[in-house]
């Protein structure tokens, strides 16, 4: 009675369900070992560690206000970090009052510093000064760099005349920011702690040329 249960309950193995099952057993054996290797790199919750992104000049995705991804603009208000706003705007006809304004309203970073904070400041002036102002404005600040002259571009004027050692450091601070004449902005290439240590150092090279020369143009 048993053998009989026993042989009705065995499955015959016909041709097809063999082959079936032979290739199922191969697979497993394939792609098993591939899944173990394959669990550390699964992540469930990542944290965002993982994000999609967009490269320039690529697609990728499509938002409901058909932009892609790396062409949407910023949300309105959105400033960049350690942006600081400006108060006076790029205007040639009235640049020059808005520099003797900002030379009435706005204070070097550097009027309440410790002598250890100065002397840091004209020394990152002057690796800033030596390596973007210098072309122009010449190592000493003469207007004689190294790409002005006959044939090239327009020499600026010394910082050394009266006039330039009169300026208070926030008009000079606008001049840097919003360009002057033929100098232009350097808002995008300097921060505003730069043009201060900037402006600091060129006070010590209006000092030292004082110093040596007894007087000024």
């Amino acid at each position: 009675m048993i053998k009989k249960i026993l042989d009705a309950w065995k499955p015959k193995w016909y041709p097809m369900r063999f082959k079936i099952t032979m290739v199922a057993i191969v697979a497993g054996a394939i792609i098993t070992p591939l899944l173990i290797l394959a669990i550390p790199y699964l992540e469930i919750l990542n944290d965002m560690a993982v994000q999609p992104k967009g490269k320039a000049q690529g697609k990728y995705g499509w938002f409901t206000d058909h932009h892609l991804i790396v062409e949407r603009p910023p949300v309105p208000g959105t400033i960049p970090m350690g942006y600081e706003a400006y108060p006076y705007p790029k205007d040639e006809e009235a640049n020059t009052k808005f520099a003797e304004m900002a030379g009435r309203t706005m204070r070097s970073i550097y009027a309440g510093a410790t002598e250890v904070e100065r002397r840091a400041g004209v020394e990152r002036g002057r690796e800033i000064f030596e390596t973007i102002c210098f072309t122009c404005h010449g190592d000493q600040a003469d207007g004689d760099g190294p790409v002005v002259g006959p044939d090239l571009f327009p020499a600026p004027p010394t910082l050394h005349s009266k006039g330039a050692r009169e300026f208070a450091d926030g008009h000079i601070y606008h001049v840097i920011t919003r360009g002057q004449k033929k100098m232009p902005s350097y808002a995008d290439v300097l921060d505003p702690d730069e043009r201060w240590a900037v402006i600091l150092y060129v006070r010590a090279l209006q000092k030292a040329k004082q110093m040596t020369t007894g007087g000024g143009k």
